[in-house]
């Protein structure tokens, strides 16, 4: 069959029509200008086949949105977006319930801070996933990969971003307990003016996924006053090295570091208060190893090769300065093994018979080795190094 330009012209411009009423194509920022609630308009980001909604409802001051959509993921986003064009650090918070049973565990409600309203965009969002997992998902650039860190809380019962410069925040609130942070924080450049709203995807291109936000809270964040108390929090994350997606293992308003793997790869051991504690690597509340009197261990603390003795650095006894010790694993009575002081262990020998640590010996940082079997005053370290200076950090090949 043959046909003329003309023809050909209106047969494409006739597919092109049907696609669109049939669903098959969606425009890109399909926005809807009406206001709804606090929120300057709505509508559907990126190509969804269902045109999602947003409704508030002024008596219980709750707003409804219904979405469709592919995923919110990858480089490329699809989803309803209630938004208000806004500048400067800002914070959104709400209580977030994902309606009705069934639908893609992976569905997922957001709050999210994103740069414009091209499918690609640049964002960082705190989403609330139909299974109840719960992160901080952001891509960093336009056209960009996501990536996420994942929350050790599940199906929390409020949540909140926070854009501080060139980084944004989640915080939660577990069933319970008070909203904090959780942990994740990432560096994502959105500059102003920039897009702030809620958000729903089904993450599943031939479904509607609802969600109901209430309590919503937008409003400015002041500068952080150099008079004002700051609380440090720290926090474990995993890191998965193919990905690198993390997620947060333990978060707390307080101080602890040096994270090591046990060598069956299921506990973190750390330093908190110092003490030394135990945490599975899939979270919970870490249990204390029983130390004696080594009540002051600082951050130098490892754990042998046959991964039966732990190596710790504690500063409790005599002149109060960190001496190198060894216990087993499970705990019980310090062996101190380095007649001299401060001595900070950091690596264990292959065969597990020799530990090398920085001392400092008349007012110099060196590299020594002793043998595990030692005991104070027993054996003689072994100076690796005579450099002036700071020698630091050895560990073993």
């Amino acid at each position: 069959m043959s046909v003329n330009s003309h023809d050909a012209i209106r047969y494409s411009i006739a597919l092109t029509l049907l696609g669109i009423a049939a669903g098959i194509l969606s425009p890109a920022r399909a926005q809807n200008p009406a206001a709804v609630g606090i929120f300057e308009g709505h509508g559907d980001v990126g190509s969804v086949l269902h045109p999602g909604s947003s409704d508030y409802d002024t008596s219980r001051r709750t707003y409804t949105l219904a979405g469709s959509g592919d995923n919110m993921w990858s480089n490329s986003d699809n989803f309803q977006f209630a938004w208000k064009k806004i500048s400067g650090d800002i914070a959104l918070g709400a209580e977030i319930s994902i309606l009705g049973a069934g639908g893609n565990e992976h569905r997922k409600a957001v709050l999210m801070i994103r740069q414009d309203m091209d499918a690609d965009s640049a964002y960082a969002d705190v989403a609330v996933h139909g299974d109840g997992l719960t992160s901080l998902q952001y891509r960093d650039a336009k056209g960009s990969a996501t990536h996420e860190i994942q929350s050790n809380i599940s199906a929390p019962s409020q949540l909140r971003i926070e854009k501080r410069g060139d980084y944004v925040y989640m915080w939660l609130a577990a069933s319970g307990e008070k909203l904090q942070p959780a942990g994740a924080a990432m560096r994502v450049p959105l500059q102003g003016p920039f897009y702030i709203g809620i958000g729903v995807c089904s993450h599943d291109r031939d479904s509607v996924t609802k969600a109901a936000f209430s309590k919503v809270e937008l409003h400015p964040l002041a500068p952080i006053s150099t008079a004002e108390k700051l609380t440090l929090h720290s926090s474990l994350e995993t890191i998965n090295i193919a990905s690198t997606d993390r997620r947060v293992v333990y978060s707390i308003a307080g101080h602890f570091e040096a994270p090591n793997w046990t060598r069956d790869g299921a506990a973190f051991i750390f330093n908190e208060d110092g003490h030394i504690r135990r945490l599975a690597v899939n979270g919970g509340k870490p249990e204390t190893i029983d130390t004696g009197f080594a009540v002051h261990c600082n951050n130098d603390h490892g754990i042998s090769p046959d991964g039966k003795l732990l190596a710790i650095s504690d500063q409790s006894q005599e002149d109060h300065q960190s001496s190198i010790y060894i216990l087993p694993l499970t705990g019980g009575t310090p062996r101190r093994i380095t007649k001299k002081s401060p001595s900070y262990w950091h690596g264990w020998s292959p065969d597990g018979k020799t530990v090398a640590y920085p001392g400092q010996r008349n007012g110099e940082f060196d590299i020594y080795t002793i043998s595990t079997e030692a005991s104070a005053g027993s054996e003689e370290e072994k100076q690796l190094t005579t450099a002036k200076g700071l020698d630091d950090g050895p560990e073993y090949s």
